[in-house]
C-alpha cells in the first residue's frame, strides 16, 4: 500500500498515460469500425448504382443526351432462337400475374383496356400510325421494367406466309404463341373458341369490345375460300407492292390499314376480331409489323416522308391533323406529341429493324 500522499500521487501520476492510450486505443477502435462501415455501405451503393445503369442500358437505348446511337434491333419471330422466342413468351405471361392500377385487371388487360378505351380515335385517321407506334413501345417498355424482358418486340412478317397465314410458326404450340381455338368448345367471343394449347392455353381475359366480359382467350381461324379472300388476296407479293407505292401519308394509311392490317383480325377472329384485340398477344407482332411497314414507306423517300402526316385529326372528324396533336393515353403513359413518334430514332424511340 502507498505510505504517503506523495506515493500515491506518485500512482496516480502515473497510471495517467495508461489510461490515456486505452482511451486513444478504443477511440481509434471504433473510428476504423466506422471507416470500415462506411466503406462497406458506399461499396453497396456503388453496386447497387452499376446495377441500375446496367438495368438501365438494357431497356434504354437513348443516350443520357438524348441521341439514339445504338438502336435495338427488332427481329422477324421465325429468326429468333428457341430461347429468345420462350423468353419473350414467358415475359408477356408475366403480365397476366402483375394487377393493373389503371383498370379491373391485370397488366395484359391494360393494354386491351386502353386500346378500345382511346386507340379507336386513330382509326381511319391521321394518329392511327403513330398512335400504335407509341402503344406498342409502351408495351415494350413494360415487359422489361414490369417481367424483366431484355430483348426487344418482335414482329411477325406475314407476307412470308401470305399462301395461307394460319399455318405460320408463330402459331406453334411449343415455341409460338399457341393456335386456332378448340372447335369441339362451344363458341366464346369473336366467333372463336378458347385457345387450348400453347403458352396462353387457358387464359382468362377480361374485357370484350366495349363490356367488362371475362372470358377465356379464343381465336376461330377462317378457312377455304374466306382464307384465300381475306389472306392471300390481301397479303401476296402485288397487293403489299400496291400499298408501299402510295405516293402520300394518308393514301398509304388507309390502304395499310383497310387491307392488310384489317386481313389478319378478320382471319384469326375470337379475341383480335374486336377493339380489344390486345387480349391476344399476337396484336403486338402484328402492329410491330404494320410499324415495319410505315417505317419501309417512310424509307422509300426519308428526307421528304420522315415528317410526312396528314388527314383527319381523329375517327370522324373534319379537323386537318397536325404534328403538334397530342397522342392520348389515357394514363397508360404520358400523352405526347405526333412529332415525337415520327422517327424510330429519335431519342424516345431508339430501334431498327432486322430488314
Amino acid at each position: 500500500m502507498p505510505s504517503s500522499k506523495y506515493e500515491r500521487e506518485d500512482d496516480q501520476t502515473s497510471a495517467e498515460p495508461l489510461l490515456e492510450t486505452t482511451e486513444t486505443g478504443a477511440q481509434a477502435l471504433s473510428l476504423r469500425k466506422r471507416y470500415v462501415a462506411a466503406t462497406i455501405a458506399a461499396i453497396v451503393f456503388i453496386l447497387v448504382l452499376l446495377f441500375l445503369w446496367a438495368l438501365n442500358g438494357k431497356t434504354d437505348h437513348s443516350n443520357s443526351d438524348g441521341a439514339c446511337r445504338q438502336p435495338a434491333v427488332r427481329r422477324e419471330w421465325r429468326t429468333l432462337s428457341s430461347l429468345e422466342r420462350l423468353e419473350y413468351l414467358r415475359a408477356v405471361k408475366c403480365l397476366s400475374s402483375i394487377p393493373s392500377t389503371v383498370c379491373n385487371g391485370t397488366l395484359h388487360d391494360e393494354f386491351s383496356y386502353i386500346h378500345r378505351m382511346i386507340g379507336d380515335y386513330s382509326h381511319e385517321a391521321a394518329p392511327f400510325l403513330p398512335w400504335h407506334r407509341y402503344f406498342i413501345h409502351i408495351y415494350e417498355k413494360t415487359l422489361k421494367q414490369r417481367c424483366q424482358y431484355e430483348g426487344t418486340l418482335p414482329y411477325w412478317d406475314w407476307t412470308r406466309d401470305w399462301a395461307d397465314v394460319t399455318r405460320a410458326p408463330v402459331w406453334d404450340a411449343t415455341e409460338g404463341l399457341g393456335g386456332n381455338g378448340n372447335v369441339n368448345l362451344p363458341t366464346s367471343v369473336g366467333g372463336g373458341h378458347c385457345v387450348q394449347d400453347g403458352p396462353f392455353a387457358g387464359l382468362q381475359v377480361q374485357y370484350y369490345n366495349e363490356d367488362w366480359n371475362p372470358h377465356c382467350l379464343s381465336r376461330g381461324f377462317l378457312t377455304g375460300e374466306l382464307l384465300d379472300h381475306f389472306g392471300a388476296q390481301r397479303l401476296n407479293t402485288s397487293a403489299m407492292a400496291a400499298v408501299l407505292d402510295q405516293p402520300d401519308y394518308y393514301g398509304f394509311l388507309l390502304k395499310l390499314e383497310d387491307g392488310p392490317h384489317s386481313a389478319i383480325p378478320i382471319i384469326v377472329r375470337g379475341d383480335f376480331y374486336r377493339f380489344t384485340a390486345p387480349n391476344d398477344p399476337i396484336f403486338f407482332l402484328h402492329h410491330a409489323q404494320i410499324d415495319r411497314l410505315w417505317f419501309k414507306w417512310q424509307s422509300k423517300d426519308l428526307e421528304m416522308r420522315a415528317l410526312a402526316y396528314d388527314g383527319p385529326s381523329r375517327h370522324n372528324s373534319s379537323i386537318a391533323a397536325q404534328l403538334t396533336d397530342q397522342l392520348e393515353m389515357a394514363g397508360l403513359a404520358p400523352d405526347i406529341t405526333v412529332s415525337s413518334v415520327m422517327t424510330i430514332n429519335n431519342g424516345l424511340l431508339c430501334y431498327k429493324f432486322q430488314d
